[in-house]
């Protein structure tokens, strides 16, 4: 009985590590697509063409117009 609690609880922080691990990532995505954005954003103000800024972000022209235009997702929009 005693083995199989330590093995419940070991598999527990296992889970643990493995969602705060989970946890750090998505906020390291969530800021390095905030600062995507960012620039998306600052090269459409400095009039940088949708075609290039596609091409340079890995993103179709119409995905970047979206942006430009306020559609894009919520955390881009104004």
């Amino acid at each position: 009985m005693l083995a199989t609690k330590c093995a419940m609880l070991s598999g527990m922080n296992r889970d643990d590590e493995h969602r705060a691990a989970v946890r750090a990532a998505r906020e390291v995505y969530d800021n390095a697509r905030a600062e995507l954005f960012a620039a998306i954003k600052a090269a459409l103000a400095a009039g940088v063409g949708i075609s290039a800024i596609g091409r340079d972000a890995d993103f179709s022209r119409e995905y970047i117009a979206r942006i430009r235009d306020g559609k894009g997702p919520r955390e881009t929009r104004n």
